[in-house]
C-alpha cells in the first residue's frame, strides 16, 4: 500500500510499478477493486517481461534482472492471495 500519499488511481492501474513499492502492496489497497488489482498486476508482469525480453536482445538492464525475478514471484503470490480472498 502507498504510504503517506494519496493513491493516484490512474497511475496505479496503468503503471503500478510507479504507484506501489512492491506487487504485494496492491493486494491491500482499498481504493482498487479486485479486478483492477488483477489488471494492475498483469500490467506490471507484462512490463517486467518486456524488460527481460529487451535484456535478452542485448539492451543493458543496469543489474535489475534479480529484482525483476523477485517482482515476478511477488506478482504470482499477489494473484494467489486475490484469488483466494
Amino acid at each position: 500500500m502507498t504510504k503517506g500519499k494519496a493513491l493516484n488511481r490512474d497511475a496505479a492501474k496503468q503503471q503500478p510499478e510507479s504507484a506501489f513499492e512492491r506487487p504485494l502492496d496492491i493486494v491491500d489497497e482499498k481504493l482498487l477493486t479486485k479486478g483492477e488489482k488483477l489488471a494492475a498486476l498483469e500490467r506490471w508482469q507484462q512490463s517486467i517481461l518486456e524488460q527481460l525480453k529487451a535484456t535478452s536482445e542485448g539492451m543493458p538492464t543496469d543489474g535489475a534482472s534479480a529484482g525483476y525475478m523477485e517482482a515476478l514471484e511477488e506478482i504470482e503470490e499477489a494473484k494467489r492471495r486475490l484469488a483466494s480472498g
